[in-house]
């Protein structure tokens, strides 16, 4: 039996195979600055058993979907979800226990469904204790946390590697940092994804911390495992009460432009990446449940949500980045306007 234990801000999880997967070490790789020695005894944790075998369809009950999205199709019989991903995979989800069993014979895609299978059930737990994931990408200068929310596919891995090439930036998150009640910034370190890395990038240990992962429908990315950039990484459990809050918005120049805004817009921004949570990395047929209880649960997130975001956009520096086509010069403005910030509060 292979097992990993992690523990997300005293969220623990316990991801288990009888066979000696490589899944189980590329989850290892992605969530690595979480890993834990130490089994949780806690009634609470999210179990995972991964199984490399056939699915057994059969145990699938005869009954009309509850769910349908382009990833799966689910079926739900009292507390257990069957989630069945076009006859590639399938996950057995036992809502009240809070344990999982996902069946497949296709090491990437084991991976990544059970990636966020992880974030879905982990995040849930989170935010129901005031700690929220917002789609951006943030680093550290000192005790400044710099955040920029972006879209899908609005650049934020590319931006980051900008700002990882000066030596007085750290990362708190390549994706999803977090944010708790009080508007403040923690740490959320996960693995780092680009099509490809900057030669510039001086990767300790390449062959071990650089792999892949198939996302299906949004192909193949490649992967760094934070442990790649030692000493560039901020530990999770800091607290960043120091904040500039940029969103970015692409723009058709060559020119970047960054400028402040106002707390409407920025909160607008806030509830498109934050509290809706678009471009999160979750999945809904794990996050969403059925029935009164769970929609009263649901209502409490998204009004602690509301009220954490709202806090932080309170609490940051609000700016609004049009990002030309050179991500460089982007960097160079938010460098520039970072270095300047820390002089005027110093």
């Amino acid at each position: 039996m292979k097992i990993l234990n992690l523990n997300f801000y005293n969220h623990s999880v316990c991801i288990s195979s009888p066979q000696d997967l490589e899944v189980i070490s590329l989850l290892a790789k992605d969530f690595s600055a979480f890993k834990s020695n130490t089994e949780s005894t806690s009634k609470n944790q999210f179990t995972l058993e991964i199984c490399n075998q056939v699915p057994p369809w059969n145990q699938v009950p005869k009954t009309s979907a509850s769910m349908q999205t382009l990833n799966s199709i689910c079926y739900d019989v009292g507390k257990f979800r069957y989630c069945d991903y076009y006859s590639e995979l399938l996950v057995i989800l036992d809502k009240k226990m809070n344990h999982a069993r996902l069946y497949s014979e296709n090491t990437q895609r084991m991976h990544e469904v059970s990636y966020l299978l992880t974030l879905s059930r982990v995040g849930k737990k989170m935010d129901l204790a005031g700690l929220h994931k917002l789609h951006a990408f943030s680093v550290s200068f000192n005790d400044i946390a710099i955040v920029c929310m972006m879209p899908m596919k609005g650049g934020k891995s590319t931006l980051l590697m900008e700002f990882l090439k000066d030596s007085r930036f750290k990362m708190i998150s390549d994706d999803i940092p977090l944010i708790n009640f009080k508007g403040e910034i923690l740490p959320f370190p996960i693995k780092i994804g680009l099509s490809q890395f900057p030669e510039s990038l001086d990767i300790h240990n390449p062959e071990e911390n650089l792999y892949t992962m198939d996302r299906g429908f949004y192909g193949v990315k490649q992967l760094l495992c934070v442990e790649g950039i030692p000493g560039r990484v901020e530990e999770p459990g800091k607290v960043f009460r120091k904040i500039i809050l940029v969103e970015s918005f692409r723009f058709n120049s060559e020119i970047s432009q960054l400028k402040k805004t106002n707390i409407l817009s920025t909160y607008i921004g806030l509830m498109k990446h934050g509290v809706i949570g678009f471009g999160l990395p979750m999945v809904i047929e794990y996050f969403w449940e059925n029935g009164p209880v769970d929609f009263m649960i649901k209502t409490k997130i998204f009004f602690l949500r509301a009220f954490g975001f709202g806090a932080l956009a309170l609490r940051a520096q609000k700016m609004k980045l049009h990002l030309g086509k050179n991500p460089n010069d982007a960097a160079k403005l938010l460098i520039d306007h970072v270095l300047k910030y820390a002089q005027e509060i110093s």
